[in-house]
């Protein structure tokens, strides 16, 4: 039977990003895709923003992760030969206190480059009055499905995606060899999202499984210039559809949509813009947060042959390219030591 150096158990954005850099270093692994078990990475926007607006901060290494998001998504779109990486300004209502703090920060250096101007009027006039509008740059989303969709197809076609069940409560990590098709693995790294809290393994990973609910929404009227947010985000996708969201929801983890969350929803949305419109899709998942709101990498303290690549949560598209170079690195390169705010060891 043939010798396979890595299993990667999931194959949502964590597990998709880790497989292209092992295939880049011509690594033998095969990717383990449950048909049974969804992926939050189709559900989620897949925005990415250098800005926290809260108290408006840069996003946490937003300096070092948009340069390889950017080169490693430009890179896959042509080697997948299709474009789901598309770079668009944010345009966000402001407070007359924002407005300030907004014109204040752009004559920063640490900003300017990703505060493109304040102005006073909106240049979409859909967007409902404030005292003023700050516009971003640096910022836009990933087509996660379409990404994903031409993935699976891609490592489908190597020969390396199983479509599997993985029970990783049946796994002795006493062995040396972890059986799958057409092949024995010498290690595991658990791509799994949400579904890590469920693995026997990592129960010392704080997990915080957080439900999502997102609605695609139908208007002429409103133009595709910008992802708007106020207390929502409002994402161009083309053809006057538009990504509306989201929620947070930590007690109910059940994948469904619910109205509720639906409600909730177009208030914010008919809060922010003007515009006639109509809900065509409505989905919900589960995001896996962590409790630091940190990416969690890293080989198990016991058992060498298991680790994890986890935890992307809601900035996973910014996250996971460079984070996907740093965990190969760390599995490949005797004591490679990875930052302490993403290493498992934190946990311990």
């Amino acid at each position: 039977m043939k010798k396979i150096e890595f299993l990667i158990v999931g194959n949502g954005l964590a597990g998709t990003m880790l497989a292209f850099e092992m295939l880049q270093r011509h690594i033998d692994f095969r990717i383990l895709a449950s048909p049974l078990k969804s992926r939050a990475s189709e559900v989620a926007a897949g925005m990415f923003n250098p800005l926290v607006f809260k108290r408006l901060t840069k996003s946490w290494m937003a300096d070092e992760l948009l340069p390889v998001m950017n080169n490693k998504f430009r890179a896959l779109e042509n080697l997948l030969e299709s474009r789901f990486y598309f770079e668009k300004p944010i345009l966000k209502p402001l407070s007359e206190q924002e407005k300030q703090l907004w014109i204040a920060k752009k004559t920063d250096p640490e900003f300017s480059k990703y505060i493109a101007s304040v102005k006073n009027n909106s240049p979409e006039k859909r967007v409902k009055p404030a005292a003023g509008y700050g516009i971003v740059e640096g910022s836009g989303y990933v087509n996660l499905t379409r990404f994903l969709d031409l993935s699976d197809r891609y490592f489908r076609e190597k020969g390396v995606l199983i479509q599997t069940e993985f029970d990783s409560n049946k796994i002795n990590p006493g062995e040396k060899y972890f059986d799958a098709e057409h092949g024995r693995a010498e290690k595991i790294v658990f791509c799994e999202g949400a579904h890590l809290i469920d693995n026997p393994f990592f129960p010392f990973i704080r997990l915080v499984p957080t439900k999502g609910e997102v609605l695609q929404v139908v208007t002429p009227e409103l133009a595709e210039n910008f992802i708007l947010t106020k207390k929502v985000f409002v994402l161009p996708v083309g053809n006057h559809r538009f990504k509306v969201g989201s929620t947070y929801e930590w007690k109910d983890l059940s994948e469904l949509p619910t109205q509720k969350g639906k409600r909730s929803i177009i208030e914010r949305f008919e809060k922010l813009v003007a515009v006639d419109h109509a809900v065509e899709q409505h989905w919900a998942g589960i995001r896996p947060a962590v409790s630091d709101r940190r990416p969690v990498l890293g080989v198990h303290p016991k058992y060498r042959n298991l680790s994890v690549f986890n935890g992307l949560g809601t900035k996973g598209v910014m996250l996971a390219p460079y984070f996907a170079e740093e965990m190969v690195k760390h599995l490949l390169v005797k004591d490679y030591e990875l930052k302490q705010e993403v290493d498992i060891r934190r946990f311990l």
